[in-house]
Parts: structure tokens; sequence; C-alpha cells
């Protein structure tokens, strides 16, 4: 990492965070002993493009029967049910669905001895949950640890109007539905898994991740709705969601080598674990954020791309590409430029150019609210890289800083900024951008540096320029929700 990459420093409240229930966390003994149970549903013959879905599910409520999200195998000809710890797959057919709630009721043939995930609870709010699944073609399960969300009670209560739009033209869940959220972000494929508390009843059903499985939007349909699925009329899972059930939610496809290639992009640096979630150009991005009510501040990035838009082609802009990762602990999406690699710095992730010095850096933290908070860390974290890279006396820019922080409809508060920072011994500048985003008591910090700033913009460099707009543009995008 050179001296020239470096971040500004601006004090101030961002959110405030209040102590933690305490709750036990499932254990590893628990958390294995369910995941006997968890299964890998594959889903050939479906309406829409790719024709095979592939998501999880558990035994429920006895060893014949299989629990999965309705999308994962509304109207597909052919059910495969995988016992990945038995090593045994087995056919299986949709006998109930629940439509209103996303869920489907499987009647597998000859199934192996497994045993039934039959004890089921309510999830309190904070209460520390696990969701067990098998995510983005995986060999074997993944648990993903996180608690039961503040105020979030509805369907509705999390869907901005990209969500509800694409929710209401497929006529599934119910916009109304009884929901509730886990801290912690849950990969595409885990849809239909279960969730548990620490003594292992299943308390919840994983659902969602919108968009394709291109937005960390998912939630989870409370335990006692299965039992409205036992109950339910709909014999069969041909209820016509049709091919839209594959552009708007998120599940798998079957294993190929480029499949396999993308589940092995997760990637772990400066202490914290990220998984690719796609790569995605400007464009792709900006399309997805059109509908009203997406961004917090429509003008503001019409501002930036505007400003970016003088300096660098209009048609070089748009295809600018970013891979999305996402950060398991906040469910913060980082979108990285595709032409930056990235490293393993000490205790930071680093993406440089390859053309000057213009860098991304992103730091995730977990701390302990009994003792600090997330005004402390933040300003932690942009003193440490600050000093740690030579720049002092950083002046905010007003006209892309946010004073007070946002909160996205995921529940991730968010807060960015612009600054002009020296390096005094030198007398070089940078200009950078960075995103403070929190949610409890984990935060990702994300700085955006342009160590060159003598040579972008016009006149400047053009390479080095294009590669200061994915930077720059990479930190604005990571405080929406994509």
């Amino acid at each position: 990492m050179t001296r020239a990459i470096a971040t500004m420093i601006l004090a101030g409240a961002f959110l405030g965070v209040g102590a933690l229930p305490s709750w036990s966390k499932p254990s590893a003994d628990i958390v294995r002993a369910a995941a006997t149970s968890v299964v890998r549903v594959t889903a050939e013959g479906c309406p829409g493009a790719q024709g095979s879905r592939v998501g999880s599910g558990f035994v429920w409520p006895d060893p014949t029967t299989v629990v999965t999200a309705l999308h994962v195998v509304a109207d597909c000809q052919t059910l495969t049910v995988d016992y990945v710890e038995a090593g045994v797959q087995r056919r299986a057919q949709a006998t109930k669905s629940l439509r209103r709630a996303d869920l489907a009721l499987l009647t597998v043939d000859d199934p192996p001895a497994v045993r039934a995930l039959s004890a089921t609870a309510t999830a309190a709010e904070q209460e520390e949950l696990a969701a067990i699944g098998l995510p983005l073609n995986v060999r074997n399960w993944q648990e993903t640890y996180g608690s039961r969300a503040l105020n979030v009670k509805k369907l509705s209560d999390i869907l901005n109007d990209t969500a509800r739009r694409q929710i209401e033209s497929l006529g599934a869940p119910a916009i109304e539905l009884e929901i509730f959220r886990l801290t912690a972000v849950v990969k595409p494929g885990s849809s239909g898994g279960p969730v548990i508390n620490a003594r292992g009843a299943v308390v919840g059903v994983v659902d969602g991740g919108l968009d394709g499985g291109a937005s960390s939007l998912n939630w989870a349909v409370p335990a006692h709705l299965l039992q409205e699925l036992v109950a339910s009329s709909t014999n069969d899972a041909n209820v016509g969601l049709g091919p839209a059930a594959e552009t708007v939610f998120a599940f798998s496809v079957p294993e190929t080598a480029q499949a396999a290639a993308e589940v092995n992009r997760d990637m772990a640096c400066g202490g914290r674990s990220y998984f690719h979630l796609a790569t995605r150009s400007l464009d792709e991005i900006v399309d997805s954020m059109q509908t009203p009510g997406t961004l917090d501040d429509p003008q503001g990035f019409v501002q930036v791309v505007a400003a970016l838009a003088a300096v660098v082609p209009e048609n070089d802009l748009a295809a600018l590409r970013f891979d999305l990762f996402v950060d398991s602990e906040t469910g913060a999406t980082v979108a990285v430029p595709e032409t930056m690699p990235l490293s393993d710095g000490d205790g930071f992730c680093a993406a440089e150019s390859e053309e000057g010095d213009i860098a991304l850096i992103f730091q995730g933290l977990v701390f302990n609210p009994a003792v600090t908070n997330v005004d402390f860390v933040s300003n932690q974290f942009v003193f440490d890289v600050s000093q740690g890279l030579g720049f002092t006396n950083c002046q905010a820019d007003p006209s892309f800083s946010q004073m007070t922080p946002h909160a996205r409809v995921d529940g991730l508060l968010a807060r960015r900024f612009a600054a002009l920072c020296h390096h005094l011994p030198s007398g070089e500048q940078a200009y950078n951008f960075v995103a403070h985003l929190g949610r409890l008591n984990s935060y990702l910090g994300i700085v955006a540096v342009n160590g060159e700033f003598y040579d972008t913009g016009v006149g400047g460099d053009p390479d080095i320029t294009r590669d200061w707009a994915a930077a720059a543009l990479a930190v604005i995008i990571s405080t929406y929700q994509i």
C-alpha cells in the first residue's frame, strides 16, 4: 500500500448503540445436530431461462417430509432432495404449498432415517439465532449467526418501492406477511433452510434475497406458519408464479465450473468474511436504482455521477464493472472495481489501481457496545488509516457530505463524506470519499482515495481518472441497498 493512499477524518455523531440483551448463541454442537436435518432441494423443469433452481430445506415435521421455500420449487416438474450429511438423494413431490408465506412441503420417496426438526418456537427480539443452509452450491451446510432485528414485524416494513413492486408483480408472498429479520445476511441458495435458537428449536424459515440474489434483502418466515402450511388446501406447488420467480427471488442454479468459481470468490480479509454476490456494470446498478424510494438522496447521486461524467466519457462510465461483496456481519454490500485487485492488509482490505495511487480501503469490525460505540469505532477507523498513510489536515467538501446518517430500508445506517486532505511534509493532496455503515455492534468503513489529485480530471491521465471514478462510485454505491 503506497503512502499516498489515505483517508479523511470527520468527527461527529454517527449513531448510538445501546447495550445488547444477554442471549445465548446457538452452540456449535446444537448447530451441528440441526444441520443433519438440512437438505439441498434441486428443482428441474422450471419456468424461466435457467430451467433449474437449487435451494435449501429441512426435515419437518417427520422423516417423510421436507419444508422448503415455495419459490424454489414453484411450477417445476422434477424435485430432488439431497441429504448431504447422509450422502443420499431422493425424489420428492410437492404435496402442500402456502403461497402467502412462500412455503412448500415436500413428500420424499423412500426417505433415509434422518431425524426431523420437530420442535418449534417463537424468536424474541434480539435473541441470538443461527440460519443453516446450503447456499451458492457449497458442498456442505453453512451456518449464519445473527440476532432477531428490532422493529420488523411485517414484510412491508423492509420493502422499498422496487422490492414491493417485484413482490406485487409475482403475487407472493403477501406484502403484509408476518416476518422477522436476522442482523446478518444469509447467502442466496439458503432459502428454505431453518433458523434455530440456542435450544435447537426451529423459529423460522429463510426466505427472500430479491432481484435474483443481487440484493442482500432477505427475511425469515416465523415457524408457527408451518402449521398453516400443513393445513393448506393447496396440494401441490403448481401455483402459477411462472418465470418471474426466477428473476425476483434468489436461489442457486445446479453447479457448473462457472458457479464453482463464483463460490471460490468468497474472501476473508482484514479479519472479516465477505461473500461474492454478483458482478455488475454501473449501467446495471443505476438501472436497479431507478424506482423512487431506492436512493436516499437521488439528487446527490446524480450530482456525483454528473461530476464524474464531465471527466470520463459517458460510455466508459456506464461500462465500469463492480464486484459486489457482502459483509456477513453488517449485511453491507461493498462494491469493488473489477479492475482493482484486492489484497489483505494489516487489518484492512485494499483494492489498488494499477495506474496510479488510487485505492479503495475497507475494514469491518465487531465491537462491544458496553465498552465503546460506533462513533468511536468509525473515528478510529479513519484515524488509523490516516496515520498509517501520512495524511492530515482534511477539509470536508460539503457538496458531497452528509452530516447525519440515513437509515436504509434494511435497517443499516449509513453516512458518507468527501474531503480534501494534505500530506504536510511533501505538500501532496488527496481527495477522498468515505462511508460509515453500522448495525447494532457491527461496523464497516470504506474509503476511496485519490492520491493522484493533480493528474485526474480535465487534462489529466484518462486511465487514472477512470480508476478514480470507479473507486469514488464504489464508495457511494456501497451506501445504497443494492
